[in-house]
């Protein structure tokens, strides 16, 4: 767009402070002259805050892999308590992410799309959201049949206690 068209601090300033709120602005131009703004965002689940800080008390640390630039990643992230961000990922770059967060230990990667087939197959657990597409669902190794990141919580707790469990029996 920058390329293209004459962007005045004024729509800058506005694209910044949408970002800064959560939303992605979209620039909309005719020969080279921004005729609008269109700012679109996910909605955050109710129940995405309490899930994160579940995940954060069972000693898994919640990382954000997302699209959506620096500000607006970061806005999302502060309003669930999520304290890593990896932002301005193109669709191929997820898996990338995924390989480089496994040098530092296992990773357990949550998605619902289809940019998020890759990594959930990259993943040492892939956990799709039950709402998503066929092709992450068919990707992961755990479809979690709600809508909701506490399932993933109540999974982990479940396939914990099932190792115990495991242990005790062996030994």
């Amino acid at each position: 767009m920058k390329e293209k068209s004459l962007i005045s601090e004024s729509i800058i300033h506005q694209t910044e402070e949408l970002s800064k709120n959560g939303k992605t602005p979209l620039l909309f131009s005719k020969n080279g002259v921004v005729l609008g703004i269109i700012a679109v965002s996910d909605v955050v689940k109710e129940d995405s805050k309490n899930a994160i800080d579940e995940l954060k008390k069972i000693g898994v640390k919640p990382v954000m892999i997302t699209g959506d630039n620096i500000m607006t990643a970061k806005a999302i992230a502060k309003e669930v308590g999520i304290d890593d961000v990896i932002s301005d990922v193109l669709p191929d770059g997820k898996e990338t992410a995924i390989r480089n967060l496994q040098k530092e230990g296992k990773v357990l990667m949550i998605g619902d799309g289809i940019n998020d087939a890759p990594a959930l197959t990259a993943a040492d657990i892939g956990i799709a959201i039950g709402a998503g597409t066929d092709v992450a669902i068919e990707s992961a190794d755990i479809v979690l049949s709600k809508n909701s990141l506490k399932d993933a919580v109540t999974a982990i707790r479940l396939s914990r206690a099932t190792f115990k469990n495991i242990k005790e029996n062996l030994f």
